[in-house]
């Protein structure tokens, strides 16, 4: 996955569905491609350092966007836990599935 997919999935993330979802697909993509990069609607419930990280990863310059190994070292990034931490909640997911 690159940087800006990325991107687009917190947001997703974070509001539950992606970013222009009432649109057909071909609108949302030449919204995505030609508009200023989406931020997530609840952005008063994310901290400062996640939308620090939402902001980096949605640079709309691919030169002046970070890299992968550029954001593993943003603040947002250092301070996450193991992903292990979600095997539970997976296993808790699949149980009511």
């Amino acid at each position: 996955v690159d940087v800006w997919s990325l991107g687009i999935l917190v947001v997703e993330m974070i509001d539950g569905e992606p970013p222009y979802f009432s649109e057909t697909p071909i609108a949302a993509m030449k919204r995505l491609r030609d508009e200023a990069p989406p931020s997530a609607r609840n952005t008063g419930q994310i901290s400062p350092i996640l939308q620090d990280f939402l902001g980096s990863s949605l640079t709309r310059d691919p030169v002046q966007r970070p890299s992968a190994s550029r954001l593993l070292q943003h603040p947002f990034m250092v301070q996450c836990s193991s992903p292990r931490c979600l095997v539970p909640l997976i296993e808790e997911q699949r149980k009511h599935s």
